[in-house]
């Protein structure tokens, strides 16, 4: 379900008990060959067919409009909110749902620029709204393990508008990529101690304005990229994010058990 598909009567009648699916994505530079809304594209694609494999029994709802991005201002068209905007707008957000009685939250993030302050948001809503459950997760870290055998290019392959997220938007929005400037970039670390990529985190982190690890915008190897790897880390991902939804909420409603039988790679066909 989509809450800002739904009227206000329809909205009463859903069980409190469902669990709330807020998109997190950014407006960003994605190199010279993908789309600036490459991640909120594939955070909301998720959480879609999250609703779809849990029979639409989740309540998806409109994510902020841009996330965190200062580390790519030295390309142009991103767009980006300081960590306390991007707070507030996300723990009122969830104090707005809170107000009509909802008290599960998973916040799904599509963007590593958001991570730092995601762990904030759920500390926060933990402390203004104890009754609540919120659970902050990125995708690309659920599924981490399952999706390492996907991997094609060595390191880096997997960072920005890489081998992964260019496979996405082929399978999401192939219309939106522009096939021809697709490059491999990006400057590896000296120090094997600070590899980090989407799918393994680094040991320590430091802030790096990306102009200064790559030329073109690109960390990663999207010449590796298909639509078909593409629907495959769909799958797999959203499997890996329903496990984590039974988790913690195993009597939501449409958690429980398989979902309905998939389409389209993942999204069911319905009529209106």
């Amino acid at each position: 379900m989509k809450w800002d598909e739904l009227t206000s009567r329809r909205l009463a009648s859903v069980d409190r008990g469902s669990v709330c699916v807020l998109p997190l994505g950014a407006v960003e530079q994605h190199g010279p060959h993908l789309p600036l809304g490459t991640d909120a594209m594939i955070a909301r694609a998720l959480a879609d067919r999250l609703d779809a494999a849990c029979c639409d029994r989740l309540l998806v709802t409109p994510g902020p409009p841009c996330g965190c991005s200062d580390h790519h201002m030295g390309f142009p068209g991103t767009l980006t909110l300081r960590h306390e905007t991007f707070l507030a707008s996300v723990v009122e957000t969830i104090g707005s749902m809170f107000g009509h009685g909802f008290r599960r939250f998973f916040l799904l993030n599509a963007h590593g620029g958001n991570g730092a302050i995601g762990g904030v948001i759920s500390e926060r809503a933990a402390r203004d709204w104890p009754e609540a459950e919120v659970v902050f997760a990125t995708w690309f870290r659920v599924a981490a393990d399952r999706l390492r055998p996907l991997v094609e290019g060595a390191y880096p392959a997997v960072g920005h508008a890489c081998e992964f997220e260019t496979s996405l938007i082929l399978a999401l929005r192939p219309d939106l990529v522009d096939r021809d400037v697709i490059a491999d970039d990006g400057l590896a670390p000296a120090s094997p101690l600070l590899h980090s990529d989407l799918l393994t985190g680094g040991v320590a982190v430091r802030a790096v304005p990306f102009e200064r690890i790559t030329r073109s915008g690109v960390w990663g190897k999207p010449s590796l990229a298909t639509a078909e790897k593409g629907e495959a880390i769909l799958k797999i991902t959203v499997s890996a994010l329903k496990d984590l939804l039974t988790a913690y909420w195993p009597d939501a409603p449409g958690i429980a058990g398989p979902g309905p039988a998939a389409v389209n790679g993942g999204v069911r066909s319905h009529a209106s």
